[in-house]
């Protein structure tokens, strides 16, 4: 019988399930939370997907939630998962994982493949949890989310955790048990290239995440080990899902209790933060720009903002991450009394091809330094509301590795 004082580590290893005798360009696909406000990425990767495995099948894209068939959605991506399952497309591999990814750019992200415990973990603005969000949660993004994931004999994560790293505790560890490459391919719709190695001697990479606590300790004053960079979404739903699961006395608790995650170093040079820019939709351009002009005047900085073709200076707070807040501020107060529509885009092109539409609002905002970032989430909780992206929306986690949840 294991003693009641047994340590649970945050972060352990992950029994992983990979594709394989499959064509891995069609298998793995971005973020569902990607191109909300353009169907046509999806409707072109689903031309290109076909009838090959993908993980496509086995998502759903946040463009789609709105649509009055979500529900047969929601069946057919669990459906999918089943059959796959059975079908013996997955190979179990219960290790760490090194991944390299490198971008168009020529720009190489490293991260690390691993299971953590959702005990450990939590989405709430002040929370001092070991694992913890960086952004406020978008309340009614979660339930969609829920639901699919609450039936699921799968999860496909995109969440990508960040290390605040600048001695490279964990990538130096890692890098040395690097060996048997699992996967090394083409990512579609130009995503890149990526390649995965299987880590030997666990032990030491855990070694090496509890040395990492120790300095974030020593540093921060606190316990401190990651911070949520991309996928607190699905990561919160994971959590809310869990803790249904372990109230109502769920066998597969245990298994939800865990989440399949992909830890990165905030101070990888192939992590650049990129701002999360707004689109408000259903509006009326004299009305909404003249509150948006009353309401920040006084303010020094100018940003940009398009509706109809047509550009519009915009007046916000020098901060980057104050204008980001007023921004949020502004806008949920104008949709809650004039109505409309608020979508969150990613890359200034999209932005600015929202912005030509005579009803839309696209209003382009300034990026998050990572410079005093850790310290600022410690000091005041969590940043605004979709306050910054880990690069462009082609440079997202890409759901390739599955792990078994029910």
């Amino acid at each position: 019988m294991k003693s009641s004082n047994t340590k649970i580590a945050a972060v352990r290893s992950p029994s992983a399930l990979l594709p394989q005798n499959c064509d891995m360009e069609k298998w793995a696909v971005v973020a569902c939370d990607q191109f909300t406000s353009d169907k046509s990425y999806w409707e072109k990767l689903d031309t290109f997907v076909g009838d090959a495995p993908s993980a496509l099948r086995l998502i759903l894209p946040e463009c789609y939630l709105d649509e009055p068939n979500i529900a047969d959605r929601r069946k057919g991506i669990n459906s999918a998962m089943r059959t796959y399952s059975a079908s013996g497309l997955f190979k179990e591999v219960r290790s760490y994982i090194f991944v390299k990814r490198a971008f168009n750019s020529g720009k190489v992200r490293q991260g690390l493949i691993a299971e953590i415990d959702l005990e450990q973990y939590d989405f709430a603005p002040n929370t001092r949890a070991p694992i913890r969000a960086t952004e406020g949660t978008v309340e009614s993004r979660l339930p969609p989310r829920a639901a699919i994931r609450k039936d699921s004999p799968l999860e496909l994560p995109h969440i990508m955790l960040l290390a605040d790293d600048p001695k490279n505790i964990l990538f130096s560890a890692v890098e040395k048990f690097a060996g048997e490459k699992l996967y090394d391919f083409k990512l579609n719709c130009g995503g890149g290239h990526i390649c995965g190695y299987k880590v030997s001697h666990s032990e030491q990479i855990d070694a090496a995440i509890e040395a990492l606590k120790a300095d974030s300790e020593a540093r921060f004053g606190e316990s401190l080990l990651l911070l949520v960079g991309d996928g607190n979404h699905s990561l919160a739903a994971a959590k809310l899902c869990y803790e249904q699961a372990k109230a109502a006395g769920d066998a597969s608790a245990e298994l939800k209790r865990y989440a399949l995650c992909e830890i990165v170093n905030l101070y990888d040079e192939g992590i650049e933060f990129e701002p999360i820019h707004r689109a408000v939709f259903g509006i009326e351009p004299q009305k909404f720009f003249g509150a948006l002009a009353a309401e920040s005047a006084g303010f020094t900085e100018t940003a940009t903002a398009l509706c109809g073709g047509k550009e519009y200076g915009v007046s916000l707070p020098d901060n980057p991450i104050e204008a980001i807040a007023f921004v949020q501020k502004f806008i949920e107060k104008y949709v809650a009394e004039f109505g409309g529509k608020i979508d969150y885009i990613h890359g200034v092109e999209s932005v600015r091809e929202l912005g030509k539409s005579p009803d839309c609002a696209a209003l382009e905002l300034p990026p998050v330094s990572k410079s005093g970032f850790t310290e600022y989430i410690i000091k005041n909780g969590i940043l605004p509301k979709k306050t910054f992206s880990m690069g462009s929306a082609e440079e997202k986690r890409y759901y390739l590795e599955a792990r078994i949840i029910g």
